[in-house]
Order: C-alpha cells, then sequence, then structure tokens
C-alpha cells in the first residue's frame, strides 16, 4: 500500500493546489476496516470537481505500486458528487449545496458524542420536581 502518511498529504497538498474549497479530512474509528481517512472537498462547478477528481486518480496512479488497490470511483456521471475509494482513504468531491445537505462531517465526527451521550444513563426528574402546567386543578 502506498505510504499512508506520503499518500494523505500528497493527496491534500494536490488538492489544495487544485484549488479545493474546505477540504476536510477526517480520521475513521478504527472499528471500521475499509478506510483510515475520508476526505471531504468542495469544488466551484461540475467540471472543477471532474478535474480534481480525475487529476487525484492520475497521480495515485503514477505512485502507485502492484501492490496498492485500483481505484473505485461512483458518482461518475453525477454533476455535484463524486467519490473516490483510494483504499485506505475515500475522497468526497462535491458541491456546496450538495455537502450541506449530506453533512458527512457531523456524520463521521459527531458519532463519538452520539456514542459518549449513549453511555450516559437515563435520569428521571422526581415527580414532584416536574411543574404541573394544569393551574385548573
Amino acid at each position: 500500500m502506498l505510504e499512508y502518511c506520503q499518500t494523505k498529504y500528497t493527496l491534500v497538498s494536490l488538492l489544495r493546489q487544485e484549488n479545493a474549497v474546505d477540504i476536510c479530512v477526517i480520521k475513521v474509528p478504527d472499528q471500521i476496516k475499509y478506510a483510515e481517512n475520508f476526505i471531504v472537498v468542495s469544488g466551484v462547478s461540475p467540471r472543477h470537481l471532474r478535474a480534481m477528481a480525475l487529476y487525484a486518480i492520475k497521480v495515485y496512479k503514477f505512485l502507485k505500486k502492484d501492490e496498492d488497490p485500483n481505484v473505485k470511483i461512483e458518482g461518475k456521471d453525477t454533476e455535484d458528487w463524486m467519490c473516490i475509494d483510494f483504499g485506505n482513504m475515500v475522497v468526497h468531491f462535491m458541491l456546496p449545496e450538495t455537502r450541506d445537505v449530506y453533512e458527512l462531517e457531523k456524520l463521521w465526527t459527531l458519532r463519538r458524542y452520539d456514542e459518549q451521550l449513549r453511555r450516559i444513563p437515563a435520569e428521571k426528574l422526581p415527580e414532584d420536581f416536574i411543574y404541573d402546567a394544569d393551574v385548573t386543578k
């Protein structure tokens, strides 16, 4: 597999060079085995998204070793989103309005907080503590 850190930093550098907007790198929890990082990035137009994605694939193929996985692409026929699976990294290229709809950053970053909240035992207020809004009694 391509050297993990080298690939991640190379990809982020490449995205910056291609004028990507709002690059977000998310470390995936260790129990998720299919990727180590998700990268979510916006482009200013469908053409910009496609150009960034195709350039990232071109650079990956140039750096790829025989044992590295082949690239998988989703959303080739869409205009607002493309996803490229590089093996240890998955990159979502999205238009800003599409990114706002799916909120992938929140899905992956707030998950830890949701898990922490779930571990907190439920508490009930004592009956005499609950304010009775019905004043007609």
